[in-house]
């Protein structure tokens, strides 16, 4: 994940990196780029083409982030898929898709998140947790502040 190109912090840092790659000729390498960010190859073509200005958006470029960090968590307790699903929808307002993208947060911290809340409702004895407390745990997990350790 992320082995080529790197985690990066914002969809502005991803369109500096294809600018670059763009202005080098590099335009094979664009489609790397939108694969490993989970961006539609279409924009590295449009992108490639001069059809687009930048390479992706803010939205798409946290979508893209989801969907590439669910397709590698290992579903413990609680499915990652349904809560990327939702996390996903809450990404067409831009702050939280900002928050999304940063290299500090992922899938695989945010389930590790929900998994110790649920450890914790189940050592109070409460046996199920609702779907719609998972969500909202999700979106805590990416809009709280990170801090220094």
């Amino acid at each position: 994940m992320y082995d080529k190109f790197g985690n990066f912090n914002s969809a502005e840092e991803i369109n500096a990196c294809a600018e670059e790659l763009k202005e080098q000729g590099e335009l094979g390498k664009l489609k790397e780029l939108a694969e490993e960010n989970g961006i539609p190859g279409f924009f590295a073509e449009q992108y490639a083409e001069g059809m687009s200005e930048e390479f992706t958006d803010w939205m798409n470029a946290a979508i893209g982030k989801l969907e590439i960090e669910e397709g590698l968590h290992k579903d413990k307790y609680v499915p990652a898929g349904p809560v990327a699903y939702y996390l996903k929808s809450l990404c067409i307002e831009e702050q939280f898709a900002r928050r999304v993208r940063r290299r500090t947060k992922s899938i695989e911290a945010c389930m590790k998140y929900i998994e110790e809340r649920t450890g914790e409702r189940v050592k109070q004895g409460i046996r199920h947790v609702e779907d719609l407390i998972v969500f909202h745990w999700a979106r805590d997990y990416f809009l709280e502040e990170d801090v220094e350790k």
